[in-house]
């Protein structure tokens, strides 16, 4: 990440930062990877400010995405796809 380019300092008007942040975020982040935007915008507070929002969406997200269905949706759920033929499925399935 470290290259002749620097953020610009205007928030949401950065290509440079938006791209570092994305960079930073795709896929699994690593404190690491966070860690090393941190320093590439460290003269910007609104843009260190953007990724700090960013990270902490990211993590919400990512709980969110960990809670289960309850026990009997995912029963109906299998048993649905256990007999996907779509001439049998009926919209009172769902």
């Amino acid at each position: 990440m470290g290259s002749e380019q620097h953020c610009l300092g205007i928030p949401n008007q950065c290509d440079f930062s938006r791209q570092l942040i994305a960079q930073a975020l795709d896929g699994q982040p690593t404190l690491e990877s966070i860690s090393q935007v941190r320093l590439e915008l460290a003269n910007c507070l609104p843009c260190a400010q953007i990724l700090d929002v960013e990270v902490r969406f990211k993590l919400a997200m990512g709980q969110a995405c960990r809670e289960s269905a309850p026990a009997s949706l995912q029963i109906r759920i299998t048993e649905t796809l256990q007999r996907v033929v779509l001439d049998d499925l009926d919209i009172q399935d769902f």
